[in-house]
């Protein structure tokens, strides 16, 4: 529980506060049954009926100060343990946005949800329980334990029966229930993938007619949890009837044993049920401390969860001394590079070696696994290289602080992903909203560019149209036009188009083309394309086959020299031919 600890430094103040006001509460509550046994054995038994009114009244004002404690130390907690909560998911959010793509391939999506929210919200729960909990359990155990025994010196025997036989039943409930709620969290990991996945996919789904199949994977991951669960829970719930059980066994006893002391004058009947009610709130102590343990083995589950996201060191470190040109052309030069996504595994790029000059438009095609889109992941050094080289304008890539390395790449990628908001948020995605306001001239004309203007400027509400959850409400084509307005927007002096096209038709395409070459004459581009007609009027095309240069040069070039780029085009068209 470290982690809750730290984060609880934060807040002092009510960190201190909470369990002073439920010490006085604690004080309070230990107060009345000792004023009860006064109003019994002196004011009853006396027949004083202004010593019962007055201790009744300063019963009352006990009662009332230990509620304003117990109010206090509530809200108190409440506020501790909030800012606790909205720190970790802050942190855990920042933490997550700064990891390489490397950690992400390790760390599940579906995972890192139930972490950011059902783990973090088991840690804002064991954060109200210790400043609330931790502070009432030990005082009332200590305190009904001490007014027991002076109350009642010769009732005290009975606890030396009853406190060990309920330590003994904590201590096997807590070694049981510890692993079932690391295992319930492993299950919600698994239910919540299956779900996103389902959400996400629902027309892939419903296109193949698998929504049984799906059905039976999401029923037997939720079966799966909910058996766990209710092997947790069966587990606590045994707890409850165990204590009550011991509960009600020592107050049998008192009273048994407490009988035959007061016929022989030794206790009287005030101390009796006074001794009962402390007896009531020790036994009442100890089976709040085993919830609270419950609680706080689940909540040391999720905060071991949450320490592995913590704990994960992103590949992709800063210089400690950056040093980059003061001015970016768009010059791309690759030195030998050689790229596996893990330790061991085949490389899927080998001793790659290819410059870019500023301005020119360089197109990559080859088969499907050839290492195309690997190639373009490693230019904003979303991964780390093997061996070799990689530079922009004469300097290493590794010698680039990230975020200025990647300002200067625009970037539409393979899976086109746009965002909840307007289709101006999008385009200008990457200015800060106090900023839009002023470039409704780079917006259009980055609309213009990627030929989605008029069909922008014919929606009700125009470039302020909500774009719903990943473009839902869009075609696909009308996303990866949207998607190259947004790259061309960012005015960098690299773009690299990752089969950005794919989804438009060819008319539309050699439009968008044509733009770039016109408007962006002074950006290097890099494109990925399936079509070869997307790439056969590009200065250079750069075929890769297995990770590696199978041939490089224009067109009419490739046709002549390259027997894949050959066997490519003819495949393609001369189908376009026959069709």
């Amino acid at each position: 529980m470290k982690t809750l600890f730290q984060y609880l430094g934060k807040y002092r103040f009510y960190a201190l506060s909470a369990p002073l006001m439920m010490l006085l509460e604690v004080f309070m509550d230990l107060m009345l049954p000792a004023t009860m046994a006064q109003i019994v054995d002196t004011g009853i038994a006396s027949h004083d009926l202004s010593l019962v009114l007055h201790l009744g009244v300063r019963m009352m004002i006990f009662s009332l100060i230990a509620f304003i404690g117990g109010s206090g130390s509530a809200i108190l907690a409440s506020q501790a343990s909030t800012g606790v909560g909205a720190d970790l998911r802050n942190d855990l959010f920042t933490k997550v946005m700064s990891l390489s793509h490397k950690n992400m391939d390790k760390l599940e999506t579906g995972n890192l949800i139930i972490r950011l929210t059902n783990d973090v919200s088991q840690m804002e729960d064991a954060a109200m329980m210790v400043l609330r909990m931790m502070v009432r359990v030990p005082l009332f155990f200590v305190g009904s334990l001490t007014m027991s025994i002076i109350i009642g010196r010769k009732l005290a025997g009975l606890f030396v029966f009853l406190i060990p036989l309920l330590v003994l039943l904590m201590a096997v409930l807590i070694k049981k229930t510890y692993p079932l709620f690391f295992h319930l969290q492993e299950k919600m990991d698994v239910l919540n993938t299956r779900l996103r996945e389902n959400l996400a996919g629902k027309r892939l789904v419903k296109a193949f007619v698998k929504e049984d199949f799906e059905t039976r994977k999401f029923r037997k991951a939720n079966e799966e949890l909910s058996g766990v669960t209710i092997k947790a829970n069966r587990t606590i719930m045994t707890m409850s009837p165990a204590m009550q059980l011991l509960l009600n066994g020592g107050i049998i006893a008192a009273l048994w044993f407490g009988a035959k002391l007061i016929d022989t004058g030794a206790l009287k009947i005030g101390a009796l049920i006074a001794f009962i009610n402390y007896l009531r709130q020790l036994l009442f102590s100890l089976m709040m401390f085993s919830h609270m343990i419950i609680r706080l083995s689940r909540a040391q589950a999720s905060s071991e969860r949450i320490q592995e996201v913590f704990a994960a060191v992103p590949d992709i470190r800063e210089p400690e001394t950056p040093s980059c040109p003061a001015a970016n052309r768009g010059k791309i030069e690759f030195r030998n590079v050689t790229f596996a996504y893990n330790k061991g595994s085949d490389p899927v790029l080998r001793n790659l070696s290819f410059t870019v000059e500023p301005g020119e438009t360089i197109a990559f095609i080859g088969a499907t696994g050839s290492g195309k889109s690997s190639l373009m992941k490693l230019i904003p050094r979303f991964y780390n290289i093997n061996s070799g080289e990689i530079l922009l304008d004469g300097c290493d890539i590794r010698n680039y602080e990230t975020n200025r390395l990647r300002r200067q790449i625009a970037m539409v990628p393979q899976k086109t992903i746009l965002f909840s908001g307007s289709v101006r948020e999008n385009i200008l995605y990457h200015y800060h909203q106090t900023e839009q306001s002023g470039m409704e001239t780079l917006m259009k004309e980055s609309a213009r560019m990627a030929n989605i203007a008029d069909f922008v400027e014919e929606l009700p509400q125009g470039y302020n149209t909500n774009v719903n959850q990943r473009g839902v409400n869009l075609s696909g084509g009308q996303k990866q036009r949207i998607a190259i307005a947004r790259a061309l927007s960012k005015k960098a002096p690299v773009m690299i188009l990752d089969d950005a096209t794919s989804a438009v038709d060819m008319a539309t395409e050699k439009r968008i083309r044509t733009a770039l070459k016109e408007k962006a004459a002074d950006t290097t581009v890099l494109i990925i394309a399936q079509r070869i007609t997307s790439i056969m009027d590009a200065d250079r095309i750069i075929v890769l086959e297995d990770g590696m240069i199978s041939g490089c040069g224009t067109h009419e070039e490739l046709l002549k020299t390259n027997s894949l780029y050959r066997e490519i085009y003819k495949s393609q068209i001369d189908g376009e031919a026959v069709s």
